[in-house]
């Protein structure tokens, strides 16, 4: 399943949720915990395979005083 699948269908059951009065039924609930830890395992590829953009490191730069 695709990233773009899996978060429309977590936010369709996020919808779910709030228009139930924020109560998931068990199969909602099964669902969601299966799609989440889907997500996750995507990401964590995402961070494996270097395609997260990081910032990058700030190194502080060093002034030198003239001596008179």
């Amino acid at each position: 399943m695709s990233t773009s699948k899996v978060l429309k269908e977590l936010f369709a059951l996020k919808d779910e949720y709030r228009k139930q009065l924020f109560v998931f039924t068990d199969t909602q609930k099964a669902r969601y915990a299966e799609l989440l830890n889907k997500r996750r395992e995507i990401v964590s590829n995402y961070y494996k395979n270097g395609q997260v953009s990081t910032t990058s490191k700030v190194t502080p730069k060093l002034v030198k005083k003239e001596e008179k």
